[in-house]
This record gives C-alpha cells, sequence and structure tokens, in this order.
C-alpha cells in the first residue's frame, strides 16, 4: 500500500517541486542539457552553428554539477539566503567565462578543461556535504551518493526501454514508415539529461548528517565489494606485483601502458575502502580494516615502478598533457599512500579534497599542464629540427638529407599535437611557412594532403611537414617495418560503376592464390598465368609469348596518393587502369596491390596484387 502511495501523481509531483525548490539551478540546467540535446538530434534548420550547440551541452552539463556543488555547500555552510546567492552567482559567472573563453570548435585541451573542471565537481561531490572527521560518516554519505546515482541509471535505462517500446508499437501498428525516427534519440535525451538528474537529486541526503547509528549498509553493494571488487583488486595486485618483478629479474624499463594499469587499480582500490569505511568497526567485517590498512603499503613499490614508467616517456617525448596528469597523479599517489601509511590521523575525506584542487590548480598559471606541456614540446621540436638541418637561423629549410626514422616520427608527432591541442600559430618560426603555403593552397591540393583531423585547418599537417620540411609525414601508429610495407585497396564503401567491357572478349580472375599454375585460354590457344608483377601469355605453359608488366600501373597508381605507406583506399576508376601494346588490349581492374622494399634505400616491388583482367588478342 505504501508503494502505490509513493507512486501517486500527487506524491510524485511534490517529491518532485521539493527538488526544484531545493535545487533550483541544476534542475534547471539539466532540463537545459536535455533541449540542447534534442536540438542537436533534431539539428533544427534555424540553428546552424552546431559547434555553438556542441559547447553550449558541454557548459550546461558542467553547470549542472558546479550548481549542485554550490547548492550543497551552502546548504550545509549557511542558512543565510545572501550566502547562498553569493555562492551561486560565483559559479554562474565562472561558467559564463568558460562560455566565452572556450571556442566553438574545441581542441583537445578545451577537453582536458571540461573534464577537469567535472572532475574537480565530482571531488568536492564527495565532500562538500560533510563536515565532522569521521571516516564512518563520510563513507556513509558517499556509499548514498552511489546507491542513488546507481539507481538513476538503472531507473533512468527500464524507463527508456518502456517509452521506446511503446513508441516502437504505435510506429509499427499505427503509422508504418511516415514516422519520425529521431524520436527515440529525444526520448534517451529526456531520461538520460532531465529524468535520471532530476531523480538522483531527489534522493540527496536533506539532513545537516546521516544517522551513523542506524544506517544501514545495503546488502547488495555489500556483496559487491566483498564478493566480487575486493577479489578482484587483490587479484590486480599480484598481477602488478608480478610485472614489478620481471622489471627486477629482466632490467627492462616498464612499458607506458603500467601507468595506466596501477593509477586504475588505485583508483578503485581507493573507492574501495571509503565505501568500506562505515564497515571497519563492525566485527564482522574486521578484515576491512586489515584490507584498508595494507592497501597503501602495497601501493608504494608499485609507486616507484609508476615514477619509472612515466620518467621514461618523459626523457624520450618529454611532457604531454596526458603525461603531465599521470606524472601529477603519481605524485599524488605517493603522498596519499605515505600519509596513510605514517599519518597519526588518516582522514579519508582529504583524498577527495586534494583531488579537487589539483584538478583545478593544474589548468591555471605557469605550472599549468597547458604550458609545462607547450614548454617542452616546443624545445624538443626545436631541437629535432636544428639537428636535422631543418630549422636554421629561426628560419626553416626543405632538407633533402636523409633524416632518421625516430625524428621523422617525432617531428610528425610534435607537430600533431600542436594541430590539435594549441595551433600552430604556438611556434613563432613555423607561422612564415603556414602562411606561405596557405596562400598557395587550393581545395584540390588541400584534399591531396587531406587528414582526418585537419577539416578547419587551411594548411593540412602532411602537407606542412612533406612540403616545409621535405619529407613525409610519419602518424603514430607506423614502425620503420610499416614504412618498407605498401598496401593499396579499393574502398569499402562506394557509388556502383558500370565497366566498359566492350571490345574486350576475354576476362580472368587474377590472384596470388587462385592462379598459381597456368589456365589454358582454347579461344586463342594461350597459356596465362600471373607472378607477383606481371601477366604472362605463352604458347606453353613454361615459355613466355608477350606479357603485361603490372609495376608501371601500379605506379601510376600511386602518383595519386600523398602518403602512400599510411594505407590507402581508392575509387573504382581509380584503381582501374586501360593500356595496349602490339600483342593485346586490356583492362585491369584492381582489388588491391601490395609493395615491399627491405630498406629505405632501395625502391618499392610489387609484392602481390589482386585485380580482374580484360583482354584481347590481337
Amino acid at each position: 500500500m505504501n508503494l502505490f502511495k509513493r507512486l501517486s501523481v500527487k506524491v510524485i509531483t511534490e517529491n518532485f517541486v521539493k527538488t526544484v525548490k531545493r535545487f533550483p539551478l541544476p534542475v534547471l540546467f539539466s532540463a537545459l542539457t536535455a533541449v540542447l540535446i534534442i536540438i542537436e538530434i533534431e539539428n533544427f534548420s534555424f540553428f546552424d552553428r552546431s559547434h555553438l550547440i556542441e559547447k553550449s551541452i558541454f557548459i550546461s552539463i558542467l553547470g549542472f554539477f558546479m550548481t549542485l556543488v554550490s547548492a550543497l555547500y551552502t546548504e550545509k555552510r549557511t542558512s543565510q539566503t545572501k550566502g547562498k546567492y553569493i555562492f551561486n552567482l560565483i559559479a554562474v559567472l565562472l561558467l559564463v567565462y568558460l562560455f566565452f573563453t572556450l571556442p566553438e570548435k574545441f581542441r583537445e585541451t578545451d577537453y582536458i578543461i571540461f573534464a577537469n573542471f567535472i572532475s574537480a565537481s565530482l571531488f568536492a561531490l564527495m565532500f562538500v556535504y560533510t563536515e565532522k572527521e569521521n571516516d564512518k560518516y563520510f563513507g556513509i554519505y558517499n556509499i548514498t551518493l552511489f546507491m542513488r546515482a546507481f539507481t538513476s541509471f538503472v531507473f533512468a535505462v527500464i524507463l527508456f526501454l518502456g517509452l521506446a517500446s511503446a513508441v516502437f508499437a504505435v510506429q509499427e501498428l499505427l503509422v508504418g514508415d511516415n514516422f519520425h525516427h529521431e524520436i527515440y534519440g529525444d526520448i534517451w535525451a529526456l531520461v538520460a539529461a532531465f529524468f535520471a538528474p532530476v531523480f538522483f537529486l531527489g534522493g540527496l541526503p536533506v539532513k545537516n548528517e546521516p544517522d551513523t547509528e542506524s544506517f544501514i549498509f545495503p546488502k547488495a553493494l555489500k556483496v559487491l565489494l566483498q564478493f566480487i571488487l575486493i577479489p578482484l583488486v587483490s587479484l590486480y595486485l599480484l598481477i602488478l606485483y608480478s610485472y614489478a618483478a620481471k622489471i627486477i629479474f629482466t632490467r627492462v624499463w616498464p612499458e607506458g601502458i603500467v601507468s595506466y594499469l596501477i593509477i586504475s587499480y588505485s583508483l578503485v582500490g581507493i573507492v574501495a575502502i571509503i565505501l568500506l569505511s562505515p564497515l571497519k568497526d563492525d566485527e564482522n567485517f574486521a578484515w576491512t580494516k586489515t584490507f584498508s590498512k595494507y592497501f597503501f603499503r602495497a601501493l608504494l613499490p608499485l609507486i616507484i615502478v609508476l615514477f619509472m614508467a612515466i620518467s621514461k616517456r618523459i626523457g624520450q617525448y618529454g611532457v604531454t598533457e596526458k603525461r603531465y596528469f599521470i606524472l601529477i597523479l603519481a605524485f599524488w599517489l605517493a603522498g596519499a599512500a605515505l600519509y596513510m601509511v605514517f599519518g597519526r590521523k588518516k582522514n579519508l575525506k582529504l583524498l577527495p579534497v586534494t583531488l579537487s584542487i589539483i584538478s583545478v590548480l593544474s589548468l591555471y598559471g605557469p605550472w599549468s599542464c597547458f604550458s609545462v606541456s607547450l614548454r617542452s614540446q616546443r624545445d624538443i621540436l626545436k631541437d629535432l629540427l636544428t639537428v636535422n638541418g631543418i630549422l636554421v637561423e629561426g628560419k626553416i629549410i626543405s632538407t633533402e638529407n636523409q633524416i632518421p626514422f625516430a625524428d621523422r616520427k617525432s617531428i610528425s608527432s610534435i607537430v600533431s599535437y600542436f594541430y590539435d591541442n594549441h595551433g600552430i600559430g604556438k611556434l613563432d618560426y613555423l607561422n612564415p611557412l603556414y602562411e606561405k603555403l596557405k596562400a598557395e593552397t587550393d581545395d584540390e591540393v588541400k584534399e591531396k594532403y587531406h587528414y582526418y583531423r585537419d577539416k578547419n585547418d587551411q594548411v593540412p599537417r602532411r602537407m606542412l611537414v612533406q612540403e616545409g620540411f621535405g619529407f613525409e609525414f610519419v602518424n603514430e601508429y607506423q614502425t620503420q617495418n610499416s614504412l618498407d610495407y605498401i598496401n593499396v585497396a579499393l574502398k569499402y564503401n562506394y557509388d556502383p560503376v558500370l565497366e566498359d567491357i566492350s571490345g574486350y572478349d576475354r576476362m580472368i580472375d587474377c590472384t596470388d592464390n587462385t592462379l598459381k599454375k597456368p589456365v589454358f585460354d582454347e579461344k586463342y590457344s594461350l597459356y596465362i598465368r600471373h607472378d607477383s608483377n606481371k601477366v604472362v601469355f605463352s604458347k606453353d605453359s613454361l615459355s613466355e609469348l608477350f606479357s603485361i608488366d603490372l609495376k608501371p600501373h601500379t605506379d601510376e597508381i600511386l602518383k595519386k596518393i600523398t602518403n602512400p605507406v599510411d594505407g590507402n583506399q581508392l575509387g573504382p576508376e581509380e584503381m582501374t587502369v586501360r593500356d595496349e601494346n602490339d600483342s593485346l588490349k586490356y583492362m585491369i581492374a584492381f582489388r588491391n596491390f601490395n609493395l615491399t622494399r627491405k630498406n629505405e634505400n632501395e625502391i618499392f616491388g610489387l609484392s602481390s596484387s589482386h585485380f580482374r583482367l580484360y583482354y584481347t588478342i590481337k
């Protein structure tokens, strides 16, 4: 009976009104987010500036979290209406500042700003409504947040599936094909961006403090932590220690990926400790205190491995924003572990407090991730260009010298870094070259040097490197060996075309796998065989009467490609060649072909090909 009362329209309306009165700005931002996402989905014609809508969505999402933190802080700390207005005004002014300072089209640095403010807000949410230095109270509050967030997500998924099923039924039974299919996205936007956040807000603690005495630990969460998360964390610890032992015995420096593994393991373990803290005084769960005690001690050797891994990457490639944050988290983990092992007062609340502060401080000032990374990458690029004779007395000179592969890849990587993060304008000595190439670039040339992230740049990065520095751009996935291998293939998706086969009276499908033995053409009484680089016609199965050399044709196709070693796909017409000689007229429709070489000093040779050959013997 109580369930039906709670589900009545009156009770739901009253709870919604209470939530709106308690959190007016967060509810407003959640509603605004839903509306903006629907506008983006629908792509209404009167909203031409889609990038502005995307930026508005990000700011609106950030507004929800920041005003929520402000509302909880003022509710906990002050009862004066004036104080609440002041903190809300500060949050709104910061959002306005971000809205006008962030560009419409985000670079990677702008995503970092957004992610850091979200992180700072989430970490602040973990402690902003707490007051005492009581780990049990702090843990109960975070359990309340976790369970409410999880419940909101589950209910949102169920509600969406129910509404989507109802809409699908209407479509199939009543409407048919004449249906607005974007409605499914609209429903998800309303449910995920409005219903779920408002439902989450409605379950946040109302009292100044949770009742620690009458608190009942959620059974489902207890099972999750005790029988799933803690065993996995323990297993993960054994794996990481095994890796550390391997480093000691093999004396091989740790790989970069171990940084992410150690940080992920550490954060998951810390979250588990926070959620388990209300149980540490329970005699039935005495193991939780033991786990918390030895977890941070077990972290100390792994933190040493973490510093070894990140120092190697920074020593090789300098500081970038990602490496900056890994290094900052390494120092934070070291400080947190030492504090929890040797500190007299072990206040778990300090962990999210320090992370929230670090998230904001790392964005501004000469110590910020952007300033440190920009200086590091700019200095490394300048040294590489100078050593290889490309930057001479402050001017860029296209070199004809053979530059080591490692240097070419590093230069290409740093150029990409500036294109994606700060803009090439941050490199003063490249500005004249950029402006010169921009004046020479038209759409056809730009398409020739196309790179998928350069749509808004007038000079593609490939063009800057190749035309300005004198060597081909090397992407992040290429290795020394990959430069000695070229694959060209027909596009996976292309508009159907009709092949004009008039003038040809025979066709054979030639691949390395299906034409190892000569095939006899009864009409012309000739044998045909396909070697890796030519098609041979003969009177018997061994001799050669005349042939088609495939290499000149593949070389002509390669001329249509700017950076062949990058892997390429072309349309049917570009992959088709037509020619004739004294003996025959032919057309070759290539499906794919591969070229290889032993080293960069040799020319590429055709190693395999797949094509259809249409021909007429003269």
